[in-house]
């Protein structure tokens, strides 16, 4: 077997182009665009009857074909316009106009013709050349080329011709209906010119698809704008879009730019772009001298032309808005209705302001559904009644705006109220790392007042053993080392009763319970003790054998088991040397010495260093201010006038 033989399905053509082959409104509109895309002027079309036996005919006379180009592009199956031609083509060396944007692009529209014959033969001229090939298929091959003749030099002209040949089929869609589909889409530019059996496609066969509008233009003149409506939306808007005509010639091409985007309010994902056609009529603009030399757009600092665009754009504007009146009614009404419990819980203020906004937004944002307008205004209602109002906007209004993407990630896989839980806390332990941070620098700083209340809430900071929520100061063993050294006077001891306060530290207990086999409390099972040192003291054995007095003693008064576990630490600004090792007492007793810094570095590796990263959040600058002030010295008067005796400042005053 030949193992370069392909072999195809007999339905491999029908699924392969698709609605080229079985329908006829598509099958016609491709081949007149292939026309279009050869640069034709005029397009001859003969109308198929199988009862009269009139075969299918389409003539143009655009560039042709020579026979290489035809074999090349006939046997191509996946055939790419665009690659292979360009996304223009320039006109014929006997013809005059501007390139034209071509429609095809995925060479399916020369299977166009089995729509309406069983085969046909195809004949093109160009370059003095001219082939006639014979094209049909069987049900192994989908597209089978038999030439028939052949004349390499001395023909003049240029074109391609189609002629049906077999089985004519039945179709349901009329002559009239081609005349109105063709009308519909290839009217806007008057140099290009089809008729079908013999007479000319015009504006009169797309009567039912046509309405027309005037435009005074401050005394210039008046434009006509042709609005065309195919009512079925195309794919594209390739056959769509805004066309100028001046003294029935057209000027540049028929398209959406994007100023008509933003002002007329419509792009290819409206509806409406791939179903509008309009043709302006302003023949005056040429006598103000408004087109450019080659026709190919206008002069932009025409005045003249600044004010029929300005007109026509606002004209376009109201007939696009007037088209979708039904639509809109519609789309407001079920979104009224949708969200009609939460409206009637407001106030009537609050209810005039829902109503308002999805009246505008109907119509004002075409590209709205009915389910966004509802999300939307189920989410003003709830600002409406929420204590914030409108501050949420006013936040997302001063987001970045990768920052809306992001924000959309996290709602997706957190609820709100998981998400604050969460930040929270991460708030919470960035604000006590910041706070610790500023206030060890302070030199002679009330750790009593100042740090000792903060450890209490950072017991996190010492390791994720200590996380447990059960650690909580102990008031009797406070009062137990309170009595060992006599001191009931000492700082803090009355104003900070969870704390033992010492001449050169504070001592805190931080314990967690446990339980017999009935859950009933029956002692400790963990105690923390966190002695924190004054800065300029060196931590050695010494402050490392001090919590074991700590230990022993609550042992022997029966606070303690022999089988509580107890980590104590000692902080300080600086560790003697050789002293930086915990000391161990036996299996249950850790006692470890720590710099106040690095305690800090550990809590932020614990955050994994979102304090750099998160530095500028609103939370921590309002922070570091409060901070701020609460380092800056008090002001004072005059150092001179302090020790003035009050008469004499008087004087001074």
């Amino acid at each position: 077997m030949d193992q370069k033989t392909l072999f195809y399905d007999e339905r491999f053509l029908d699924r392969y182009a698709g609605a080229i082959i079985t329908d006829p409104a598509t099958a016609i509109v491709e081949l007149v665009a292939n026309c279009w895309d050869a640069y034709a002027t005029e397009v001859k079309i003969t109308w198929p009857d199988g009862k009269l036996e009139k075969q299918f005919n389409i003539m143009d006379n655009g560039h042709g074909m020579t026979r290489d180009e035809f074999q090349h592009i006939w046997r191509t199956i996946a055939y790419d316009r665009i690659s292979s031609g360009g996304s223009t083509t320039a006109p014929p060396k006997d013809v005059q106009g501007l390139p034209r944007p071509v429609f095809g692009k995925n060479g399916k529209g020369r299977f166009a013709s089995f729509c309406f014959a069983s085969e046909y033969l195809i004949t093109s001229r160009k370059n003095g050349q001219e082939f006639v090939c014979r094209v049909h298929r069987t049900p192994t091959n989908p597209l089978m080329l038999e030439e028939i003749s052949f004349k390499d030099k001395d023909v003049e002209g240029h074109g391609t011709e189609i002629v049906g040949n077999g089985t004519i089929p039945r179709l349901v869609f009329s002559e009239e209906k081609a005349r109105e589909l063709i009308g519909s889409r290839f009217l806007a530019n008057p140099a290009f010119k089809v008729k079908l059996n013999g007479s000319e496609i015009t504006f009169n066969d797309i009567s039912d698809l046509f309405s027309k509008r005037e435009v005074d233009v401050e005394g210039y003149g008046k434009a006509i704008i042709l609005h065309i409506n195919t009512k079925k939306a195309d794919k594209t808007t390739k056959q769509h879009g805004l066309a100028w005509w001046v003294q029935n010639r057209a000027v540049g091409q028929c398209e959406w730019r994007s100023s008509d985007y933003e002002r007329i309010i419509l792009d290819g994902r409206v509806s409406e772009a791939k179903r509008f056609t309009f043709i302006v009529q302003a023949d005056y603009l040429n006598a103000h001298n408004a087109v450019l030399d080659d026709w190919s757009g206008f002069k932009e600092e025409n005045q003249v032309w600044v004010k029929t665009r300005e007109a026509v754009r606002d004209c376009i504007h109201q007939i696009i808005f007037d088209s979708r009146k039904a639509e809109r009614e519609s789309c407001r009404s079920a979104v009224i209705e949708n969200i009609g419990t939460a409206i009637n819980m407001l106030s009537p203020v609050s209810k005039d302001r829902v109503e308002s906004f999805v009246n505008e937004v109907v119509d004002t944002c075409p590209n709205f559904g009915e389910n966004e307008i509802v999300q939307l205004s189920r989410i003003l209602a709830k600002l409406e009644q929420s204590k914030s109002r409108y501050g949420l906007l006013d936040l997302l209004h001063k987001c970045e705006l990768n920052d809306y993407d992001t924000l959309h990630d996290i709602l997706k896989e957190w609820t709100v109220g998981m998400a604050k839980l969460v930040l929270d806390e991460i708030q919470n332990r960035l604000k006590l790392i910041n706070e610790l941070r500023m206030k060890i620098k302070v030199v002679g700083v009330d750790e009593v007042h100042e740090l000792q209340p903060l450890f209490e809430r950072g017991l996190w900071m010492f390791g994720g053993q200590f996380e447990t929520i059960e650690f909580t100061s102990n008031k009797g063993m406070t009062n137990v080392i309170k009595t060992i050294f006599k001191d009931e006077h000492g700082k803090g001891s009355r104003s900070r009763p969870d704390f033992v306060a010492l001449p050169n530290s504070s001592v805190g207990f931080y314990a967690r319970p446990s339980y017999n086999e009935n859950y009933d409390e029956n002692g400790v099972e963990h105690l923390v003790i966190i002695d924190l040192k004054t800065t300029g003291l060196a931590l050695g054995s010494k402050e490392k054998d001090q919590i074991w007095k700590y230990v022993k003693e609550l042992r022997e008064k029966g606070y303690l088991k022999e089988n509580t576990r107890v980590d104590g630490f000692v902080l300080g600004d600086e560790i003697e040397s050789g002293e930086s090792d915990p000391t161990r007492q036996g299996d249950k007793v850790n006692i470890s010495p720590l710099l106040y810094e690095t305690i800090l570095i550990r809590a932020e590796r614990r955050l994994l260093n979102l304090n750099n990263k998160v530095k500028s959040a609103p939370f921590l600058i309002d922070q570091q201010k409060a901070l701020d002030k609460f380092l800056s010295p008090v002001k004072v008067m005059q150092p001179d006038l302090v020790d003035m005796p009050s008469s004499s400042i008087q004087e001074v005053a």
